[in-house]
């Protein structure tokens, strides 16, 4: 099994304030529905090559274990070069590592957090660290003029270290659900579009219900589960996800404020920020562009 070792994230700097752009929108609105006043954003000449290299520089001791670093992988949905060549080589190079290391990238967007856990375990072997990165500026696909997607999405980027076996927090099950049909309620053709209303009844009824069912499956209750890390799609869908599990909002599944949908990073972010170390079960669900789910059950293992 995979274990989460640590987890790193990173927030740019500059902020889209919502109001200030878009001054007809109602304050109440953007902070009970969205939960974000304002959206963060890399600037143009931030590459996903050079955030992702310079975070794990900055945020991870990687000469400690550097020799035994198997895999390095990227979620992203916005790679640098139009995807030739995988950005992971070169973060691969841009970190001096090793021939003996895996690389590829995972287009798979806010569900692809835990796609990342589970494939990296196929690739390491007993001992060896992978990295796991995610970075997705949506802000570079964002119609500019299309209000609806430019106050909802966020910059960020993470890196988490995972190590084959050993003690830690590990995932301990996972399910993994498509829904093909649905793919252009998401979908870049000369920008971001989304049909809200196809996403949102996605959202708010089949997410909820594919978690119960995962819950039924491992024996759990809500009341067994210590945290509840759900996507940020926005507060709107959180608050509503929680709703029909009848799970208290506020304290068992957090909401991270004045960032937006950083996508693939939403995951790593709350579980870094909201100390997943401390929780002994926690249950963490990635949903949308595909449409997909992911769902996920970490526990420490000794």
């Amino acid at each position: 099994m995979i274990a989460l070792r640590q987890i790193e994230y990173l927030l740019p700097k500059n902020k889209l304030l919502i109001k200030k752009k878009y001054k007809f929108v109602n304050n109440l609105f953007l902070k009970e529905k969205i939960g974000a006043t304002k959206v963060t954003r890399f600037s143009a000449k931030d590459t996903v090559i050079n955030i992702c290299t310079n975070l794990v520089k900055r945020k991870i001791s990687i000469d400690r274990f550097k020799e035994k670093i198997g895999a390095v992988i990227l979620c992203t949905q916005n790679p640098d070069f139009n995807w030739l060549p995988h950005n992971s080589s070169v973060i691969h190079h841009n970190l001096g590592l090793n021939e003996k290391v895996a690389c590829f990238d995972i287009s798979q967007g806010c569900a692809g957090y835990l796609y990342g856990i589970v494939a990296s375990n196929s690739f390491l072997k007993k001992g060896q660290y992978g990295l796991l990165l995610t970075c997705d500026p949506y802000s570079r696909i964002i119609s500019k003029d299309d209000f609806s997607t430019d106050i909802l999405f966020g910059d960020a980027a993470s890196v988490s270290v995972l190590k084959k076996d050993g003690y830690g927090k590990k995932l301990i099950d996972y399910e993994f659900f498509s829904y093909g049909k649905d793919y252009e309620a998401i979908i870049n053709r000369n920008g971001l579009k989304m049909d809200g209303k196809k996403v949102m009844k996605f959202c708010t009824t089949i997410v909820p219900s594919k978690i119960n069912d995962f819950l039924k499956k491992n024996n759990l209750t809500t009341d067994l589960i210590d945290q509840f890390y759900f996507h940020q799609g926005s507060k709107y869908i959180v608050d509503q996800i929680c709703f029909h599990l009848k799970i208290s909002k506020s304290a068992k599944a957090p909401v991270v404020k004045n960032i937006g949908n950083t996508v693939s990073s939403t995951l790593p972010i709350l579980m870094r920020k909201y100390d997943y170390k401390k929780k002994k079960k926690i249950v963490v669900c990635g949903f949308g562009v595909g449409l997909s789910v992911s769902i996920g059950l970490i526990v420490w293992v000794c």
